[in-house]
C-alpha cells in the first residue's frame, strides 16, 4: 500500500516539474512579464527621456515632402528651463548653448521606415557652414 503512495507522489512530482519547465521555456504565458522599453536621449542635454516626455521640436512647411527643416529646442528635462545639473551642448560643435537657442535638424519621412532625424547643429555653428 505505501508503494501505492509513493508512486502517486513520484508521478504528481514528474507533472509538476514538467509544468514548470514548460512555463519557464514559454514566458508569455506566465502573467509577470516585464517588458522592455526602448531609451532614448535629448539630443541638447543628453538626459534619458522617460516614457510619455517627448522632445520639444518644431517641423516647418511643407508637410508632404521627404525632407523637412526642423528646430529642436530640448527636452522637459533642459527646456524651458534647465534642471539642476543639466547642461545645454550641441552635439556638432560640443559648446555650451543658451536656453533661446535652438538646434537646426532636418526630417526625414520614409514611406516604408520610421521618421528621421538628422542634427545639423546649433544656431551658431550651422551658420558658419
Amino acid at each position: 500500500m505505501i508503494y501505492i503512495f509513493l508512486g502517486i507522489a513520484l508521478v504528481a512530482i514528474i507533472y509538476f516539474l514538467i509544468g514548470f519547465a514548460i512555463i519557464k521555456k514559454n514566458p508569455s504565458k506566465s502573467k509577470n512579464v516585464v517588458k522592455r522599453v526602448q531609451t532614448v536621449k535629448c539630443p541638447v542635454c543628453q538626459s534619458q527621456l522617460y516614457q510619455g516626455e517627448n522632445i520639444i521640436s518644431k517641423v516647418y512647411r511643407p508637410m508632404n515632402v521627404p525632407d523637412q527643416l526642423m528646430s529642436v529646442s530640448g527636452c522637459p528635462h533642459c527646456f524651458p528651463r534647465c534642471e539642476p545639473g543639466i547642461q545645454r551642448v550641441c552635439p556638432v560643435c560640443h559648446k555650451p548653448i543658451a536656453q533661446d537657442q535652438t538646434l537646426t535638424a532636418r526630417l526625414f519621412n520614409k514611406t516604408t521606415a520610421k521618421k528621421h532625424v538628422h542634427i545639423l547643429g546649433c544656431s551658431n555653428c550651422h551658420k558658419s557652414k
